[in-house]
């Protein structure tokens, strides 16, 4: 029990304190004219919240809830009817004045909502009525308190009074909760910057200055046009603001947001705009009390020429060219000095191989002299006379060849020949060269006596002992882009590596080495293939031979 007596004086204090926070001075009160001249006059007060005033110039109260087609209304001479709009969520207050304690039983109010037509308050006498507070404030006397009451943007709350047991109405409130967005009514840029000063300083002042600028800041598909020496632009607004926190802006540059929601810079009706960038500008406006309702607004900034297209285009064409030509420079300077190192290089090497080719040519000469030497020594005058004649020839042809790097097929063919007959006098062993028909001699090259050292080496240290039964076997083949050369003896054989089995297979092999340096596209391979129980096999394979 003494819980819920505690909790009935909680509810009562609350109740108290609800009415005695409705601050007259916060509120903007209308009334019938007159009404409040005669302290017996029955009118009906309502009381708004004063920021809803920023917004009555921007909507029109003309022919409000159409009040004509109600039949209560008509009996009711206009100057008892009060008409407002309001435009956030805070309650609407409504007094009775000229009803007290005394006379509050004469009369009664209902509360409807339009268009619905609900009854939110059924016709009842007066109960509540302003406290002491609130008398000192409003410097009335005590009125009746008819309650706070709010309803949906697009709705109205119409409060009615009368006498008890009468139809007739003697007063009437009604409050219309309205839709609003942003409107813009004036235009100020840099051009008349002085204009919008002297508009702040003396608002009733007439302007003198327009704004000259083509396009229309609501139009999406004409927009406002600005030159990029334009630096302001201040849209001032169909409301009477005084506190920046009602209003609020978003700018958008280029589909992207610049500036998020926020609140307005100034405690005034206008938002001005500074220091922009070139381009397309969506301006979003709304008020902080309907923030759901939003106008935009549309404007261009021109860019500098040095911010155009066609300028970016020709400084870039132009960096291009300059980073083009410097890299061309670096690349040209680098080429040149790998072009220098290589060609020093190339030279080393063709020296080096010019230095092997003249090793071969005395080793060559030696050998072919210790063959015309046993073929004397056999007092065979026939067989070394020839031997002398193809000598000579190839001496001729070997000088001919000296300054060449590559030869023919077919003048390599035509020395291993002639140095395989020589050979042949003197040792009687059998020989053949076999070129398949996809090799061509005339139009295939080969670096010049290559083969030579090799044949000698087939001849010398493999069927030189074997006499009639010696074979030597010269394969040209393709395989791919690439040729293969096979040099094949029935003869004891020799391994590669040893350094015993002659010093123009090493010569060979130096030259192989440097001649893929020279040509790395184009390496040759050299292997030596000892057969079982005797004969070795000279494999030498020329890569994208034929490329």
């Amino acid at each position: 029990m003494k819980k819920a007596i505690l909790f009935l004086f909680f509810l009562l204090l609350m109740v108290r304190a609800v009415y005695a926070q409705v601050d007259w001075g916060n509120y903007s009160h209308s009334f019938p004219n007159g009404a409040t001249d005669n302290p017996a006059t029955v009118a009906v007060i309502s009381a708004i919240a004063k920021p809803n005033d920023s917004y009555w110039n921007a909507t029109t109260n003309t022919n409000l809830y159409k009040l004509a087609t109600d039949p209560l209304f008509r009996e009711l001479a206009p100057e008892h009817i009060v008409a407002r709009t309001t435009f956030d969520t805070a309650r609407v207050h409504f007094f009775l004045h000229g009803v007290s304690p005394k006379n509050a039983g004469q009369y009664q109010f209902r509360v409807r909502e339009y268009p619905s037509r609900t009854v939110l308050i059924p016709w009842q006498s007066t109960r509540q009525f302003t406290e002491p507070a609130l008398i000192q404030q409003s410097g009335l006397p005590q009125m009746a308190y008819l309650g706070g009451y709010k309803a949906p943007l697009g709705h109205t709350v119409i409060v009615e009074v009368r006498r008890t047991g009468s139809q007739q109405l003697v007063g009437a409130s009604v409050v219309a909760w309205v839709p609003i967005r942003p409107a813009v009514t004036g235009l100020y840029t840099s051009d008349n910057l002085d204009a919008f000063l002297k508009k702040l300083q003396y608002p009733w002042a007439k302007e003198t200055k327009s704004v000259r600028v083509s396009g229309r800041v609501d139009q999406p598909s004409n927009p406002l046009t600005l030159p990029f020496t334009n630096t302001n632009l201040i849209l001032f607004l169909n409301a009477e603001i005084y506190n920046k926190e009602q209003v609020q802006y978003e700018l958008i540059r280029n589909e992207q947001v610049v500036i998020p929601w926020k609140t307005n810079d100034y405690d005034n009706s206008f938002v001005w705009l500074k220091d922009y960038m070139p381009g397309s500008y969506r301006l979003n406006i709304r008020y902080t009390v309907q923030p759901q309702h939003i106008a935009t607004y549309y404007f261009e900034v021109e860019p500098a020429w040095y911010q155009s297209t066609g300028f970016r285009i020709m400084v870039g064409i132009f960096i291009a060219v300059c980073l083009g030509t410097a890299l061309f420079l670096v690349l040209f300077i680098q080429q040149k000095q790998k072009s220098r190192r290589e060609l020093a290089n190339k030279t080393k090497l063709q020296l080096e191989l010019k230095a092997i080719y003249a090793q071969l040519n005395p080793h060559f000469v030696f050998n072919a002299l210790s063959s015309i030497q046993g073929l004397i020594n056999k007092q065979d005058i026939e067989g070394a006379n020839n031997y002398l004649a193809d000598f000579a020839r190839l001496m001729r042809e070997s000088l001919t060849n000296s300054h060449k790097d590559e030869v023919s097929l077919n003048e390599e063919i035509r020395v291993l020949d002639t140095y395989l007959k020589l050979e042949q006098l003197r040792f009687g062993f059998q020989y053949e060269i076999i070129l398949d028909e996809c090799v061509h001699r005339f139009e295939t090259s080969i670096p010049a006596l290559l083969l030579q050292p090799l044949v000698e080496n087939a001849v010398k240290h493999g069927v030189s002992t074997l006499q009639e039964a010696g074979l030597i076997t010269i394969h040209f083949n393709k395989i791919g882009e690439a040729m293969v050369v096979q040099i094949v003896d029935n003869g004891r054989g020799f391994l590669a590596s040893n350094p015993t089995n002659g010093f123009g297979l090493k010569l060979t092999q130096d030259r192989i080495k440097l001649l893929n340096e020279l040509n790395k596209e184009q390496p040759i391979h050299f292997e030596v293939n000892p057969h079982v129980p005797a004969g070795t096999d000279i494999k030498v394979l020329f890569t994208n031979w034929f490329v």
